[in-house]
């Protein structure tokens, strides 16, 4: 079925409202999930895998933020990288004043694709930015490069260019911020997912709609239902008081 990108965002936001989680804006999180599908990179698919996760984690800003010059270091404790990644961008971005580059080394994360969204912001700013991480399944490493001025990085799969990246603990995300653009040289071979591939994307779906499964629809629209039949339930309960 064909949604408009607002349609998908109000939904997307809704959903994750129904959770009444304190960690998390819902509309920063809604767009991104949209940008991730506007770039035909599922992003519907893994949002309603990540609820099913999230639901059950704890709701508590990060407990540990490690600095030490240009690296910071964060541990998750497991939790979804959707609830904590911008208040994170914002940390390491503070820490860009004044150096050329910064690294990010958040640990024990989950749902680390909706980074993208984040990347999409600074490269927008005039900042370089590269998100690397390691799975336990295909594609076994993911490295998403994109330069200041570009509208979707290049993307490039299971091809780790320095050694001890490769060793990447699975539930970890590296991200590097710089002023300086990423030198194309160090990649070998053509992106598994490039820029113009995302950006043939978002064009047919700013032209003709996002196509969204009708079962996934279908699924966030119980996420919203769940949370207005507990609304309901509670101004019953304090009817009269």
């Amino acid at each position: 079925m064909k949604v408009s990108h607002n349609e998908l965002v109000t939904l997307c936001a809704k959903a994750y409202d129904s959770l009444k989680r304190e960690c998390g804006e819902a509309e920063n999180i809604a767009n991104m999930v949209v940008d991730l599908e506007m770039a035909g990179m599922n992003g519907v698919a893994l949002f309603l895998s990540a609820l099913t996760s999230i639901e059950q984690e704890g709701d508590y800003p990060v407990a540990s933020v490690v600095q030490d010059g240009e690296t910071i270091i964060v541990d998750l404790s497991g939790a979804s990288l959707l609830c904590h990644f911008p208040a994170l961008i914002d940390v390491a971005v503070e820490q860009l004043i004044g150096n050329q580059h910064v690294q990010l080394h958040i640990r024990h994360c989950r749902n680390r694709w909706f980074g993208f969204s984040e990347l999409l912001k600074l490269a927008g700013k005039g900042l370089s930015v590269r998100a690397q991480w390691a799975n336990g399944e295909s594609p076994e490493f993911v490295d998403c490069v994109h330069n200041a001025g570009y509208r979707y990085p290049e993307i490039y799969f299971d091809k780790p260019k320095q050694q001890w990246v490769s060793e990447l603990q699975h539930h970890d995300l590296l991200i590097d911020i710089q002023l300086a653009p990423f030198d194309d040289t160090v990649f070998d071979g053509e992106p598994s997912i490039s820029s113009d591939m995302q950006i043939a994307a978002e064009a047919k779906a700013w032209k003709k709609g996002i196509n969204v499964d009708e079962s996934h629809w279908q699924a966030l629209k119980k996420y919203v239902a769940r949370g207005l039949v507990e609304n309901s339930e509670r101004s019953l309960q304090g009817a009269g008081e």
